[in-house]
């Protein structure tokens, strides 16, 4: 999430690197050699193999040029299947500028020290929060959001450091509810939302929460999903991903899934090109601009509902159909903000922004399924807008302050890909 409004401009696109001219180079290179050795043995043929072995001076030339043609042919074939089987298939292409950066553990090393180093303990109206704020070079007490994603890093990257007790990080979340239950972010009112309940209770549940307060805090997060009670929310395509993630990880059996997996299937819109379906979401379920991230969004939540409930094929195929449109030419990686609005009783408004780092959505929900050759150059695509996203340890958004969502979300995406492609992992 994010107070900020504006989008960064479009990184440059990357012009050929050194070494990618260079292996170009060495292919050229390469394909000339069955030709000249072709030609080197027809010459040695007619040199030094006698004339007399032949009762005829053409049968010299046609022998010279069959043994040419075999070992021009040979050294072809040798050179292409024995190079393709060389290649290591998981290592990311030297050219695609992943493999530029440094191995994939030494960035999540640097930014574990980062995120460890900005963790702070204050007591803040007699309560003694542990944790981090959503903004890390903030210096103001924990909140809900940071503490949240910042537990959420540490179990992600197994985090082993004496300065950080999950325990604690789960006592501040837990002391951090609000007063009818469920959390808010620190721009909105004393009400719990069902978009930051979501957020928080994942990471709760993630380091250790016992059974009976998950099953009490499920409850709590399905009485919030009712459009009745919240038709901003619930038509909103952030908060039901949100819920529907959620739901899929910790309560797979509860009966708000379905409902809301139904919803966000029915907010997308389709078309056909090309043979296949293109499905796109945008910020409204019920209609607007086509959202990269809010596609990306529900893909990825549609694909974890998918996964424990196995019987509804129509999921699975919305989200099939999600990336395909992300893989359309024409979209944007370009981080992006939302504005959630909704009234409360008094004639004010409870605002929350959420901040969206596009491109690490789009390469979690391409990665959430099977990933085609063709879809393969937007995740390497996508991947590498995330690395740019990085300075000095940590992600930034384009003001250069350090949002820790922002910091979660390139170190997930970067794990699952350095996990695909175990040669830049190391």
């Amino acid at each position: 999430m994010s107070n900020i409004s504006t989008v960064r401009p479009a990184p440059p696109t990357p012009g050929p690197t050194g070494p990618g001219r260079l292996a170009r180079l060495r292919a050229a290179v390469a394909s000339l050699a069955p030709f000249t050795a072709a030609l080197v043995a027809f010459t040695s043929v007619l040199d030094y193999v006698p004339d007399d072995w032949f009762t005829a001076a053409f049968l010299h030339y046609l022998f010279a040029g069959l043994c040419a043609l075999c070992v021009g042919l040979s050294l072809r074939l040798l050179t292409r299947f024995g190079g393709r089987s060389a290649a290591p298939q998981q290592a990311p292409d030297a050219t695609d500028g992943v493999s530029q950066h440094p191995a994939a553990a030494v960035i999540l090393g640097e930014s574990v020290s980062g995120v460890v180093a900005e963790h702070r303990v204050v007591n803040h109206q007699g309560t003694l929060l542990h944790g981090w704020s959503q903004y890390l070079d903030d210096p103001v007490p924990p909140t809900a959001v940071g503490t949240a994603y910042g537990l959420r890093l540490v179990t992600l990257l197994d985090v082993r450091d004496g300065r950080i007790s999950r325990h604690r990080l789960t006592q501040t979340l837990l002391a951090l509810q609000k007063p009818g239950g469920g959390w808010a972010a620190s721009t909105q009112r004393e009400l719990g939302r069902p978009e930051i309940t979501a957020w928080v209770l994942s990471a709760l549940c993630r380091a250790g929460l016992d059974d009976d307060r998950k099953d009490e805090f499920v409850r709590v997060l399905e009485g919030m999903l009712d459009p009745a009670l919240d038709p901003i929310g619930m038509n909103n395509t952030t908060v039901v991903a949100a819920a529907v993630s959620t739901l899929a990880e910790l309560a797979p059996a509860s009966p708000r899934l379905p409902e809301l997996a139904r919803r966000l299937v029915d907010g997308g819109h389709s078309r056909e090109s090309s043979g296949q379906t293109l499905t796109h979401w945008s910020e409204s379920l019920s209609g607007g601009a086509h959202s990269a991230v809010h596609t990306a969004r529900a893909v990825t939540a549609l694909h974890q509902a998918a996964a424990v409930i196995h019987t509804n094929s129509a999921w699975l195929n919305a989200a099939r159909a999600g990336v395909a449109s992300l893989c359309e030419s024409d979209i944007s990686l370009h981080t992006t903000v939302e504005q959630l609005r909704r009234p409360v009783a008094d004639g004010s408004v409870d605002a929350l922004f959420v901040g969206h780092f596009t491109a690490a959505w789009v390469a979690r929900a391409i990665m959430s399924g099977d990933v085609s050759p063709a879809q393969e150059e937007r995740l390497r695509d996508a991947v590498e807008d995330v690395l740019r996203a990085r300075r000095n340890a940590l992600w930034r958004w384009h003001d250069g302050s350090a949002p820790i969502w922002m910091t979660y979300q390139g170190a997930r995406v970067l794990k699952d890909y350095a996990l695909r492609n175990s040669t830049w992992l190391r």
